[in-house]
């Protein structure tokens, strides 16, 4: 499939503060949600691709996207996810300068790593894992552009 990379957008905002890079939302299938989130909302597809088990395909313009998430088979997290919680959505990704540091520095900002150390992420980016320790949190993704 093809893919293809919008200009990247600084990694923190006013005074270091991290931005949001994209919101992570699972959907049973990316052409049957594309019409409504391309058209109903109003947000530009960016770019498609494949991972092994994974289909991602991302939507919006400027500093932020909605990265939709379509299981390929029935095995893996996105697909556990699926079954269990329907569509909606699964993470929010956080833009940072270096993704092994965020995970070093989640114990100090309460989060829980998922992820040992960065791995391959969509986009050519370095993504890593961490799970928030606290009621109704939702799953942390860093993003580092490379």
């Amino acid at each position: 499939m093809m893919s293809t990379r919008a200009e990247t957008p600084p990694v923190n905002g006013p005074a270091g503060q991290r931005t949001v890079h994209h919101i992570g939302w699972v959907v049973r299938s990316i052409d049957a949600a594309r019409r409504h989130f391309e058209g109903d909302l109003g947000l530009a597809f960016r770019s498609d691709e494949e991972f092994t088990g994974l289909r991602v395909a991302f939507f919006g313009a400027g500093t932020a996207m909605v990265e939709l998430l379509e299981p390929l088979s029935p095995e893996g997290d996105i697909a556990r996810h699926l079954r269990k919680h329907g569509e909606g959505v699964h993470h929010l990704a956080l833009r940072v300068e270096d993704a092994a540091n965020a995970l070093l520095d989640c114990p100090a900002r309460g989060l829980l790593p998922i992820d040992t150390a960065p791995r391959p992420g969509a986009r050519g980016t370095l993504v890593g894992f961490a799970d928030p320790r606290r009621e109704g949190g939702i799953l942390i993704q860093f993003v580092e552009e490379r």
